[in-house]
C-alpha cells in the first residue's frame, strides 16, 4: 500500500479546517473512500455522490498534478509519496 498525502483545496480546506491528510491505499478510489468515510458528514450533499460513498463526479481530483480523468479515474494506481489534490472546479472571468 502506498503512503500518500491528500491535499485539500478551497472549500474542502475551509470546511474541514485541514490543509492535508495522510492515507495509505493502492489506488485513488481507496484514498477517496477513506476520506469520505472520515469527513463525509462535514461535507455538503452537492460535494458527494448520491450514495455518499464517493465525491461528486464534478469534483477535481489530481494525482501529482494530473487530472485522474486522463489517467484511470478511481483505479489510478498510487506510489509512496504521491500527492493527491481535491478541489471544487472553479471558473471565472
Amino acid at each position: 500500500m502506498a503512503k500518500v498525502t491528500l491535499n485539500l483545496l478551497n472549500i474542502f480546506q475551509l470546511k474541514l479546517k485541514e490543509k492535508s491528510v495522510k492515507y495509505e491505499g493502492k489506488n485513488v478510489g481507496d484514498i477517496i473512500s477513506q476520506f469520505v468515510k472520515d469527513y463525509g458528514e462535514k461535507l455538503e450533499d452537492g460535494m458527494l455522490s448520491k450514495n455518499r460513498k464517493r465525491l461528486h463526479k464534478q469534483m477535481l481530483i489530481l494525482v501529482n498534478g494530473r487530472n485522474i480523468t486522463y489517467l484511470k479515474n478511481y483505479k489510478t494506481k498510487l506510489n509512496d509519496g504521491d500527492e493527491l489534490y481535491i478541489s471544487v472546479p472553479l471558473a471565472g472571468g
